[in-house]
């Protein structure tokens, strides 16, 4: 029998995040990418989306190693949950593999991890697996493209990428290192569709260097404060060297952006002029300093969303102060950063953001950039991954006004079985990739029921029915209603005891009665009252 190639998406399709593809061949298994996504605004109460494990663990003594692209979260998040479970050989660049290694640290599974750091050009064997590396441009360093060559054919996988020919630390996109690479042609071409909806090319780093520029140079009076995403490593270089320029020393808060500071300039990723960096607490006149924060996001114990609410211990934000967002705003998250621009207004800063000025740039390649990538692999089949439903359709759009025949073009699903022989290929039996909530030390334990009662809880509130019941199954004593963010006690005393009623009408009824039926004669009540919905929960009281 003819052994086949299989890739199989856990995540980062029809989604931004959780980016985690398995690619196999007989009894062999590599793993590329293992991130998390951040919970949307209606995920109540949940801290991160992880992408379904199960298949991995089930094989995992197949598994031949984890290759990373780059060491954003979204890419290498899940690591320390996956090795909870299993060990694994992990290989990435420099960078990545450091904050690889700092994760796995902290949640106590270093041991878990056999940690290889490769070079942005290496080229290593992994059971059947080749993979050649390819630098690319992206928002961090170290961010590497990959070959993988199989015995069906040659894979793509982009990784994250934009053809930015003045990035930030000069780093290209090596298309001419990926045609040397695939002399025989490619099999699949894998490939990043975040920006599948933005025409022409996404905007140089440069621009952003150039604005940042002015408005240091506009800034006199006050302190600049600066938010931006902890890895976006590129950017944080440009700002110290803009602050050097500007005589300004700079003063970092943020865990993870002190950690994220230290670790690169330890591998040597950023360069910091000696002296440049002060503690928070430091004396500096205000108009020689510049705070870098974490909180683009308005993320709700951020540094950044902290002094918006006049919680920061170190730093009061006051009139005279610019404060530049450097961070685009993560879909999902409007709301949160917006309300953080307007106490950040509120308290006189003079606060930039991504409509007044190009403060940020994506690290994505827009629709010309992806053409590009497609003339330049020229795959036989192409698969669109990294991106929501409609990036993925529109990418594959883009392949198809390239040339490509439709039924070479396949839009999968997280779980989705792409199978080939090299001549021609189908989908096989998919595999779980259901989302795995974290929520606190509690990993996969909240599901869409829970999620559901929580969603509920905050749009209707929840009454509590305490029923004294004896031995006979019979009313001892008057039942009582607790109501919380459904109705105020006080003014609505007549619904609720009419609430009581129902439950004293469904114990006539002669019926053995139990919780579930207590639940829906008072839920179906309220509803019929009120069109509300809110969660009951009866407690039956033997007395």
């Amino acid at each position: 029998m003819t052994k086949k190639l299989r890739i199989i998406p856990l995540g980062g399709l029809g989604e931004i995040g959780k980016n985690m593809t398995v690619l196999e061949y007989g009894r062999n298994m590599i793993v590329v990418d293992c991130g998390v996504m951040f919970p949307d605004s209606d995920m109540y109460g949940i801290d991160l989306v992880l992408p379904q494990f199960d298949y991995v663990i089930q094989n995992q003594e197949y598994l031949r190693g984890i290759v990373l692209t780059h060491g954003h979260m979204d890419h290498i998040g899940s690591l320390p949950y996956l090795l909870r479970q299993m060990k694994a050989s992990i290989y990435g660049t420099g960078l990545t593999v450091g904050m690889v290694k700092r994760q796995l640290e902290e949640a106590k599974v270093l041991q878990q991890a056999s940690l290889h750091v490769v070079g942005e050009k290496d080229i290593f064997q992994l059971g059947p697996f080749k993979i050649s590396l390819f630098p690319v441009a992206h928002s961090i360093p170290g961010s590497v493209g990959l070959v993988i060559d199989t015995p069906a054919g040659a894979v793509v996988h982009t990784g994250d990428y934009k053809l930015d020919e003045t990035p930030a630390g000069g780093r290209i996109t090596d298309l001419e290192r990926l045609r040397e690479l695939t002399p025989n042609g490619v099999l699949a071409l894998l490939a990043d569709s975040t920006n599948a909806d933005k025409p022409g090319r996404t905007p140089t780093e440069k621009l952003v260097a150039g604005e940042l520029d002015r408005l240091f140079a506009e800034a006199t009076d006050g302190r600049i404060i600066i938010a931006t995403f902890a890895s976006l490593l590129a950017r944080l270089q440009e700002i110290m060297n803009l602050a050097a320029k500007h005589g300004r020393k700079v003063a970092l808060t943020g865990r993870s952006l002190e950690e994220n500071v230290t670790l690169a300039r330890d591998l040597g990723y950023l360069k910091i002029p000696n002296g440049l960096l002060v503690d928070i607490n430091a004396r500096v006149r205000d108009n020689q300093l510049l705070i870098l924060s974490t909180g683009s996001q308005g993320e709700p114990r951020s540094a950044l969303n902290r002094m918006a609410q006049g919680e920061h211990r170190q730093v009061q934000v006051k009139r005279g102060d610019t404060i530049i967002i450097s961070g685009g705003t993560i879909p999902g998250n409007e709301e949160e950063v917006g309300r953080m621009l307007n106490k950040l207004f509120e308290r006189g800063a003079n606060v930039i953001y991504g409509k007044l000025a190009t403060v940020h740039v994506s690290g994505h390649g827009s629709r010309d950039e992806m053409q590009t990538m497609l003339e330049v692999v020229k795959p036989k089949f192409m698969i669109p991954v990294h991106g929501e439903t409609r990036h993925l359709h529109l990418h594959a759009r883009l392949a198809e006004s390239l040339g490509m025949d439709p039924k070479d073009v396949f839009i999968l699903k997280n779980g989705s079985v792409w199978a080939t022989d090299g001549k021609k290929a189908w989908l096989d039996q998919p595999v779980p990739a259901v989302d795995v909530l974290v929520d606190g030390h509690l990993v996969g334990e909240i599901g869409a029921v829970v999620i559901e009662d929580r969603q509920r809880l905050s749009q209707d509130g929840f009454i509590v029915a305490l029923i004294p019941v004896n031995a006979r199954n019979k009313l001892a004593g008057e039942p009582e209603l607790i109501s919380r963010g459904f109705v105020p006690v006080n003014g609505t005393s007549d619904l609720l005891q009419a609430a009581q009623k129902e439950i004293r009408r469904e114990f006539k009824r002669g019926k053995k009665v139990a919780h579930e039926s207590i639940r829906d004669t008072l839920q179906n009540f309220f509803y019929r009252e009120t069109q509300s919905r809110p969660v009951v929960l009866p407690s039956i009281i033997r007395v």
